[in-house]
């Protein structure tokens, strides 16, 4: 045998130990690496609300880093509960529940049955009337509506800015002559479906008027269609982000719509002012929504019941506040198993406590502790989920005291409506007078007070039910962690900025196995071969 076959001989099982051993660390460095589950888990699929998807996608990229891969399409509420009905996802995000088919339409219920359900709350938040307007080439930021004033612009009622019921409850400021361009949703929606069940209960006089010219009847109330009666002239736009990149375009000035507050708020966009029960006017801010949600009601399907949260008496609350549902399944019909129930349960768990530490940052709200209870309990229906928690060990905001509504501080006096001039300024469907049930000078009501008469349409006032059964502060749980958050929140109190899913964490972990590789490579190749290689230069040649 030549020199060169002996040290080829003789390193060959270094090398196979080699090759095996590299082969070895980069199998485990794939299958056990950031991002990459030691076995695959189970892909779980969503679809629904935009007035949510905001605050769905941020705690979707969050979880990813930890193996939790959840499919979200923000399509509008209404295509969200065709596609669980219909068993396309697993589940559903919408405002509103499924519908009865008594407006015409599909008997969501009824289709809904083969796949048994819950609802279950995920995020709070305001109804916001972003606007575009420009006065002397200024853009104009404060601006203040009361319901019936609101009211009659979305139902084409006002339709120029110098109309003097605006000018009225803006302090008397002159407004040019420019047309409102009311920009509504196009497609089903839940943001229309909580906007439109809002002014069915405040304003009702104006709103059957306006169903009554769009051909509905004197009898709608809630709709995720929006109606676009002919004369109206609203322009209809596609998902939340139509509707605000149309008014938010630089050519739309005079413009208004209705979008959650994060659509707005991403723009950088003002929204409007809206008058409370109280009396004083209030922005769609995190602690004004969840103060005013402390008069929600859950109906015995488990939906809300809101007139509560629209007529809380608190003058810091913001009365066109609400929450979103996801739909849940209860059951292992298909397309749905106990492996997609252990990661949906997951990603419950974590949006419910660490998650909602972003809720206030993406333009929302976090759930009060009482909605939070509300979605354990159904979480724990969910076949595969984890067991929730106690509730004081969830590290929302709202429970461990870093988010506290009873310290949300009053309101100014500036803020307070100012009362209409009687029958001054009346328009067809409904006068303009001032909310009713205001506290003066500013004073607190505790939760659980009640809430005002109804006023503001020309209705007769009909009294509120009693606000809020339970307050969302817990003073005594600042220091508390969440047990299940594994990781994701960054410890108490800390809130993350908004990230998206695979970025560069995952690259420095990885580089790190591969050194790891290279080094038992090194060590079990390069030194028997080198050690070789000194052998044959020692040997004399023949």
């Amino acid at each position: 045998m030549t020199t060169k076959g002996a040290i080829v001989a003789k390193t060959r099982p270094f090398l196979h130990r080699a090759t095996a051993a590299l082969t070895a660390i980069l199998v485990l460095a794939v299958t056990f690496g950031p991002g990459h589950p030691a076995a695959a888990a189970a892909t779980v699929d969503g679809a629904g609300s935009t007035w949510s998807q905001i605050a769905v996608d941020q705690w979707r990229a969050d979880v990813a880093r930890q193996g939790i891969t959840i499919n979200y399409q923000g399509v509008g509420s209404s295509a969200g509960r065709v596609a669980y009905y219909q068993g396309q996802v697993d589940f559903a995000v919408s405002e509103i529940p499924f519908q009865d088919g008594s407006q015409g339409g599909v008997n969501e219920i009824q289709a809904a049955q083969r796949r048994p359900y819950a609802y279950l709350p995920i995020v709070a938040g305001g109804t916001s009337f972003m606007y575009h307007l420009n006065i002397g080439g200024q853009r104009f930021t404060d601006l203040r509506l009361t319901p019936p004033t609101l009211s009659k612009i979305f139902t084409g009622v006002i339709k120029n800015w110098n109309d003097p019921q605006i000018s009225t409850e803006n302090k008397g400021k002159v407004f040019p002559s420019l047309p409102i361009k009311v920009v509504i949703r196009s497609d089903g929606s839940g943001t229309s479906a909580q906007f439109t069940a809002y002014m069915a209960d405040q304003t009702p006089t104006i709103w059957k008027s306006f169903c009554q010219k769009a051909g509905l009847g004197t009898n709608c109330g809630a709709t995720s269609l929006y109606p676009n009666p002919p004369g109206s002239n609203f322009a209809a736009q596609q998902f939340s982000d139509g509707t605000a990149n149309f008014v938010a375009a630089p050519y739309n000035n005079g413009s208004i719509t209705y979008v959650e507050y994060g659509y707005a708020k991403q723009r950088g966009y003002p929204v409007a002012s809206i008058a409370n029960k109280a009396g004083y006017y209030a922005q769609p801010n995190a602690q004004a929504v969840s103060i005013a949600l402390q008069g929600a009601r859950l109906k015995a399907d488990g939906t809300s019941s809101l007139r509560g949260v629209y007529e809380f008496a608190d003058p810091r609350s913001y009365p066109v506040s609400s929450y979103s549902y996801m739909i849940v399944p209860t059951t292992e019909v298909a397309p749905f198993s106990k492996d997609d129930g252990g990661q949906l349960g997951k990603f419950i768990l974590y949006f419910l406590c660490a998650g909602q530490q972003k809720a206030e940052q993406l333009g929302y709200s976090p759930l009060p502790k009482n909605l939070v209870q509300v979605a354990f309990d159904v979480t724990a229906k969910i076949p595969g989920a984890p067991k929730p928690p106690a509730i004081n060990t969830c590290s929302n905001p709202t429970i461990t005291g870093r988010f506290i509504t009873g310290e949300a501080p009053p309101p100014d006096d500036t803020d307070k409506a100012s009362p209409a001039k009687p029958n001054s300024q009346q328009q067809s469907g409904g006068t303009s007078n001032r909310p009713g049930g205001t506290n003066g000078g500013g004073t607190t009501n505790p939760a659980g007070t009640g809430a005002g008469t109804k006023a503001g349409d020309g209705t007769a006032p009909t009294t509120a039910p009693a606000g809020g059964t339970e307050a969302a502060a817990n003073n005594e749980l600042a220091a508390a962690t969440d047990p299940l958050s594994g990781g994701l929140s960054g410890g108490p109190g800390a809130i993350a900025q908004p990230v998206e899913a695979g970025g560069k964490g995952d690259t420095i972990p990885m580089m790190l196995y591969v050194l790891i590789a290279l080094t038992a490579l090194a060590g079990m190749f390069g030194i028997p071969a080198l050690g070789s290689y000194l052998d044959r230069r020692k040997t004399p040649a023949p």
